[in-house]
C-alpha cells in the first residue's frame, strides 16, 4: 500500500532540488516529498516528462489506461457502482514527482470503490494494481507491471508491437489472440514469450482472474474516456484487504537477473535463447519465464568520487563523463551522483541528454572527506528505488577508500558499515561496476605507509561488491584513463542478458537464496549476481 509513511521514504527532496542545482547533502529534510495534490476528479490533467513512470493503486475498482499520442496525462474518476455519491478529492491522491506520478485511491468504507480512466502519453512506464477490479491497457506502454487479485487483466496491443511478455494467473486462464513467439512448455495459466523483435517488458499477474491479450483496433481507438467494463469475476462481500506493501511484494516475485556471457578469452557470446540457460536456486532448477533482449534499455547511475586528489581535476572528470554519456544508447536513462563527505544528486534518471550535459557542467569542487559507503547505499536505496525490477547498473568512479578505513578510523567516515552495504548490494538488483581510480601514491605520500592497508581493503571490497552483483571492476591509473574505462563499461552493458523466473519456493521467509546460472554452450563463462534475499 502506498501509504504516506512509505512515500516519505522516497527520494523526492533530492530529485526536486536536483532540477535547480546541487544539494548540500542527503538529510531528512531533503527526503520530504511535495505534499500530495488533491482535487475533484471531473477531468484532471497534468504534464509529465517523457519516459516517466505512472503508478496506479486502486484496490476497490477498475483501472483503464489508454496510450495516446499527446503529452499530458488525463485522469477521470467515477463511482465503481452506480448510484453512489460523486468521487471526492480526498478519495484520490496524486503525488507528482520528477519522472513519476503516483495515483492512489482510498474511498471510505461506507461507499463503493472508484473506477479510474487514465490517458497517458506514449513511452510511459506503468505499474498498475487492483484487488477486485479489472485492469485494462489499450496500446503499448514503454513497460508494464500489472497486478490483480480477483479481477481480470485485459491487454489490447498493436499487432506489430515489439515486447517481451510474461503473463501468469494462479487460478484463471491466460489467452493471447495475437501472434507471438512462446517460450517454455505451453500452459493455459501462463504465457511467456516475445512479440516482434522484443523490447517493452510487459508483466501481468492475477490470482483469481483471467488474462486476455487481443489486438488493438486502431480504427476503433477512442481518445475520449469510454465507460469502464465491470470485472467478470464476482467480488467478495467484503473488499479484499491487502497487507502493507502487498503491491510491492507481488511485483518483486519475479527474480530478475542481469548476466554477462563470454568465451574463456572474454569475448561476449551473442544470440542466446531462453533454452540455452539453466537457472538453479539453492540447487533447484527454475523455469525462465522472462527473457529480455540485449537492446532492452538500462537505468544507469554514474557515482563520482570527488574527494581527495580528484577534486583538482574536475574538468577531466566532466569531459570523461560526457564521453560516457555519448557512448550510451539514446533509450538508456542516466542519473549522476557526486560525493565527498556528503552525496549530491546532480541529475535524477533521465534520457534527456541536454539536461544531463547541463548538470555535469554544473558540478562544483566539493570539500571534505570520502563517505563512499553512505553514497552507494543512498544511491541503491533512493535513486534506483522506483525502478527495481528493471535493468539497473551503478558505475562507481572511486578509490573506494571510505574514511573509516586507514588512515582514518572508526570515528571518521560513513555511518553505513561495509557489512550493511554488502547486504544491501545482495538485496538490490543493480549490477555494480566499480572503476577503481588509483590515488594510493598521493595518499601514502601525505599520510605515510599506514594508508596502504586501507587501499588494500578498499580494492578487496570493490571487487566483492562487483562479484556479488554480476559486475566486474575496471582500473584507471589516473583520471585521464577514465575515457577508456567508460568505453569498456559501455561495451559491457551492451552485452548483458536479462532474464527472470518465479521461484518454485514461494515462501516469503527472508532468507538468502543462492543463484547459479549455466549456459548450454561449451566453454561459456557466466557472470551474474550470486543470489538475493527473499523479502518477508
Amino acid at each position: 500500500m502506498w501509504s504516506a509513511r512509505r512515500l516519505r521514504s522516497l527520494l523526492v527532496g533530492l530529485a526536486l532540488l536536483g532540477w535547480v542545482g546541487e544539494l548540500s547533502g542527503w538529510t531528512q529534510q531533503d527526503f520530504e516529498p511535495r505534499r500530495p495534490v488533491k482535487r475533484y476528479f471531473d477531468d484532471t490533467r497534468t504534464l509529465l516528462p517523457p519516459k516517466s513512470t505512472i503508478r496506479i493503486r486502486n484496490p476497490r475498482g477498475n483501472i483503464r489506461v489508454q496510450i495516446v499520442a499527446r503529452p499530458d496525462v488525463v485522469i477521470t474518476a467515477t463511482r465503481h457502482a452506480a448510484p453512489g455519491p460523486p468521487v471526492r478529492a480526498e478519495e484520490v491522491t496524486l503525488e507528482e514527482l520528477p519522472q513519476q506520478l503516483n495515483i492512489v485511491t482510498d474511498p471510505p468504507p461506507t461507499v463503493t470503490g472508484v473506477d479510474l480512466e487514465v490517458l497517458v502519453p506514449e513511452d510511459t512506464y506503468l505499474r498498475l494494481m487492483s484487488e477486485v477490479g479489472t485492469l485494462r491497457v489499450e496500446g503499448l506502454p514503454a513497460g508494464l507491471i500489472a497486478t490483480a487479485y480477483q479481477g481480470n487483466i485485459e491487454l489490447c496491443l498493436p499487432p506489430d508491437a515489439d515486447a517481451d511478455v510474461t503473463w501468469t494467473s494462479a487460478h484463471g486462464v491466460v489467452r493471447a489472440e495475437l501472434p507471438l513467439r512462446r517460450f517454455g512448455t505451453p500452459d493455459e495459466r501462463s504465457l511467456h514469450g516475445q512479440m516482434g523483435r522484443g523490447g517493452a517488458i510487459l508483466v501481468a499477474q492475477t490470482d483469481r482472474g483471467d488474462i486476455v491479450v487481443r489486438p488493438l483496433s486502431l480504427e476503433g481507438k477512442r481518445q475520449e474516456p469510454p465507460a469502464l467494463e465491470r470485472p467478470t469475476v464476482a467480488a467478495a462481500d467484503e473488499p479484499f484487504s491487502a497487507t502493507e506493501g502487498s503491491d510491492v511484494v507481488l511485483e518483486s516475485t519475479l527474480v530478475l537477473l542481469n548476466a554477462v556471457i563470454t568465451t574463456p578469452n572474454g569475448t561476449p557470446v551473442r544470440g542466446l535463447q531462453p533454452a540455452d540457460f539453466v537457472v538453479l536456486e539453492n540447487g533447484e532448477p527454475q523455469e525462465v519465464t522472462y527473457f529480455g533482449t540485449l537492446e532492452t534499455p538500462f537505468n544507469l547511475v554514474l557515482l563520482l568520487d570527488l574527494s581527495g586528489s580528484t577534486r583538482e581535476k574536475l574538468a577531466v572528470i566532466r569531459r570523461a563523463a560526457l564521453g560516457f554519456l555519448a557512448a550510451l544508447r539514446p533509450e538508456d536513462r542516466m542519473a549522476v551522483v557526486t560525493f565527498s563527505d556528503t552525496a549530491r544528486l546532480i541529475c535524477p534518471l533521465t534520457n534527456d541528454r541536454r539536461k544531463l550535459r547541463e548538470r555535469l557542467d554544473e558540478i562544483r569542487r566539493p570539500e571534505g572527506g570520502t563517505n563512499f559507503y553512505d553514497a552507494l547505499a543512498g544511491t541503491m536505496n533512493s535513486v534506483l528505488r522506483d525502478v527495481r525490477g528493471e535493468r539497473n547498473a551503478i558505475v562507481m568512479v572511486t578509490d573506494g577508500l571510505d574514511n573509516v578505513l586507514p588512515p582514518g578510523g572508526p570515528d571518521y567516515g560513513s555511518r553505513t558499515t561495509y557489512e550493511e552495504l554488502r547486504a544491501l548490494a545482495q538485496e538490490c538488483d543493480a549490477m555494480l561496476l566499480p572503476i577503481y581510480l588509483d590515488t594510493e601514491a598521493e595518499t601514502v605520500e601525505r599520510y605515510g605507509p599506514r594508508a596502504r592497508a586501507g587501499y588494500a581493503i578498499a580494492r578487496t571490497q570493490l571487487r566483492e561488491l562487483a562479484t556479488l552483483t554480476g559486475g566486474r571492476m575496471f582500473y584507471a591509473k589516473t583520471v585521464e584513463d577514465l575515457e577508456d574505462c567508460y568505453a569498456a563499461v559501455a561495451a559491457e552493458l551492451r552485452s548483458v542478458y536479462s532474464f527472470g523466473y518465479y521461484p518454485r519456493d514461494a515462501r516469503r521467509d527472508g532468507t538468502f537464496r543462492r543463484i547459479q546460472v549455466k549456459v548450454r554452450r561449451e566453454g561459456a563463462v557466466v557472470r551474474t549476481r550470486r543470489g538475493y534475499v527473499m523479502p518477508k
